[in-house]
């Protein structure tokens, strides 16, 4: 009889594989393994629980054949679930009443009698504990020690898939935070092409028009109003070459980041009265595109920042090969910040550079390092692996 029980259970486990393998779902996946724990173990109710880190709980997530709709349980109190989460062994009570770990509300609550229990950890594949299995009263009277085994099973199918929702969770959120930096940076090129060039042109339409209608009357006095209309125009072409500068300078292409680097420096020397100069530029290593675009981005915006934000007066930047990496460093005197607290509200305060410098780090599976602090100035370091 054990062997035909042990070949029943593992046709079981290979079944609900195959279900779960086919379904995208997870509260169907989830549905179904707690469906095949009150199946299998043939009892009167099973809940699959999942912890709350924000909430210090352990939330129902599946319930079967109860009364109420959620269940919430305190993660430091009293309960055979939240005892299993705290300590990650597994639990079999023959008399629950008997036991001062029992939890007897949830009876009271719905007139429910719990006269056996089996409750298994769901933990992540790196230890972590993500939840709770439990199965109550045991039709057969109590629960028997190949119970255990198959139901630390579906424990282990639990967590893959839970681990599952945590992963999707992370993707989710990790297309949010790279939308919300392309989104600044449109809206950002948006602001300054139309209070830039598109006003530009629109204003040197109307002069050309005006300019036009005076010389049928005063050619010298016309020819005198192009002068600075052209002055403007070559004041604002300079403006347009900046914003293609910043979207994909033509030094990158051809001599890669040190080459960029180094036309960076030239073009933004002098701004805001802060003198930028390379310093160690010894990098000869070539990357992918996207890579090196990448790494351009954080180099630029940590120097902007610098310079409009940190009122450096000296910035300087290296970009140098470090065994299989290269390093890029942004280092300036301004006036520094507290990193950990910008971090922390940068989306509060409506600037997302230190957000797209991150992001643009993370997504060239580069580190990046922050070192600041009030009156004591900023480095950025950038390591970029070759590979």
């Amino acid at each position: 009889m054990a062997n035909l029980n042990d070949s029943a259970q593992l046709e079981a486990l290979l079944k609900l594989q195959q279900d779960l393998a086919l379904e995208a779902n997870i509260d169907r996946v989830l549905g179904r393994i707690v469906a095949t724990a009150l199946r299998m173990l043939d009892c009167e109710r099973a809940t699959l629980y999942v912890l709350d880190p924000g909430k210090n709980e352990l939330w129902s997530r599946v319930l079967t054949e109860s009364e109420l709709k959620e269940i919430r349980l305190p993660l430091d109190g009293r309960s055979l679930a939240a005892e299993v989460a705290r300590t990650g062994r597994l639990l079999r009570i023959d008399a629950p009443y008997e036991d001062p770990r029992f939890d007897p509300s949830v009876d009271a609550r719905t007139g429910f009698r719990t006269r056996s229990m089996l409750v298994a950890p769901i933990d992540a594949r790196d230890h972590r504990r993500l939840g709770v299995l439990q199965a109550v009263n045991d039709r057969e009277g109590i629960f028997q020690e190949d119970d255990e085994r198959f139901i630390q099973a579906l424990a282990g199918a639990a967590g893959v898939a839970l681990e599952f929702v945590e992963l999707s969770e992370e993707l989710a959120a990790e297309r949010l935070r790279v939308v919300k930096v392309v989104e600044e940076e449109r809206h950002r090129l948006a602001r300054e092409l139309h209070d830039g060039v598109a006003q530009t042109l629109a204003n040197a339409a109307i002069s050309i028009e005006l300019v036009t209608r005076r010389a049928v009357t005063d050619v010298e006095g016309a020819l005198a109003d192009l002068v600075p209309l052209r002055a403007r125009l070559v004041e604002q072409q300079a403006g347009l070459r900046d914003i293609l500068f910043a979207l994909r300078p033509l030094a990158l292409e051809d001599g890669g980041l040190p080459a960029a680097i180094a036309a960076l420096a030239k073009r933004v020397d002098g701004m805001n009265g802060s003198h930028v100069a390379t310093r160690r530029m010894e990098s000869e290593r070539r990357m992918a595109p996207e890579i090196e675009a990448g790494a351009f981005t954080v180099i630029r915006e940590a120097a902007n920042n610098a310079i409009k934000t940190g009122r450096a007066k000296n910035v300087s930047i290296d970009v140098y090969d470090d065994g299989n990496a290269v390093v890029a460093v942004v280092e300036d005197d301004g006036q520094g910040f507290d990193v950990a607290a910008v971090l922390q509200n940068y989306a509060k305060r409506g600037s997302l550079g230190l957000l797209q410098m991150r992001e643009s780090a993370r997504l060239i599976g580069a580190q990046l390092s922050l070192d600041s602090s009030p009156g004591q100035g900023t480095r950025v370091r950038l390591r970029i692996p070759a590979q």
